[in-house]
């Protein structure tokens, strides 16, 4: 983005079709809130943040491996300039439950042997959840992180208990909760695959979305605006003349 870069941006994920979109672009943020920089302008984007997250309800994260979910990385190809830089990496995250393929989702990295943390939120009244995965998504300058943001169906939930509640802007850190996985060959299982050490399937569990606290990282999930994986440093702080 010549250098300017980018501030927080909203993604919108629809639970019908699972498709991505942005709320607002970066250039459209830029353009609207950050190309006269002031403290009002700031203020505003702020109250944007709030706005889009105020009537929706926040996704906890849970344990990957008490919910017998394992995930396995295999590095895909590389996307290398003329001058033999590599600009990144692909990779394939399959994903399984009780020894079982749920799905494969193509993500972004940068060295074939950094590691990806993959963190899961139970979306409330359903069989999907979202998987948050966190990892230096390119070598520009060495590479930065980013974290992106996948939905999987048919999910049984097993343990809705709560690990995080609140995560705040900064990059995922490793938990009780998620997994640190690393790119293997096609041939080799995993060992972050929660089923190698899963003899027997516990009993789903439910829970009403009143035990759901929520707060998360800058997504929207949802089929219209239904569900928020948030922070909660997005709250404006109460200005005595709020701007609309």
């Amino acid at each position: 983005m010549g250098g300017k870069g980018c501030p927080s941006i909203i993604h919108a994920i629809s639970l019908t079709n699972v498709q991505d979109t942005e709320v607002k672009t970066c250039d459209e943020v830029f353009q609207q809130f950050f190309k006269n920089y002031s403290e009002e302008n700031q203020n505003k984007y702020s109250q944007f943040i709030y706005d889009t997250y105020q009537n929706l309800s926040y996704l906890g994260s849970v344990s990957l491996k008490k919910n017998n979910i394992g995930v396995n990385v295999e590095f895909i190809s590389e996307n290398v300039a003329e001058d033999g830089e590599v600009y990144w990496r692909e990779f394939d995250a399959i994903i399984s439950q009780d020894g079982k393929s749920l799905t494969r989702t193509r993500f972004r990295g940068c060295s074939k042997d950094q590691p990806h943390i993959f963190e899961g939120y139970r979306i409330p009244n359903t069989d999907s959840m979202a998987i948050l995965i966190s990892n230096k998504g390119d070598c520009f300058e060495g590479g930065y992180v980013n974290e992106s943001l996948h939905v999987i169906k048919g999910i049984k939930y097993y343990d809705t208990n709560i690990v995080r509640s609140i995560k705040e802007e900064s990059a995922t850190e490793p938990n009780t909760g998620n997994m640190v996985v690393y790119a293997t060959s096609k041939d080799v299982v995993n060992d972050n695959n929660a089923n190698s050490t899963s003899t027997t399937s516990p009993v789903p569990q439910k829970n009403s979305v009143a035990e759901i606290i929520l707060m998360v990282t800058i997504f929207v999930v949802g089929t219209t605006l239904g569900y928020v994986v948030g922070r909660k440093s997005a709250r404006p702080q109460s200005p005595s003349n709020p701007t609309n």
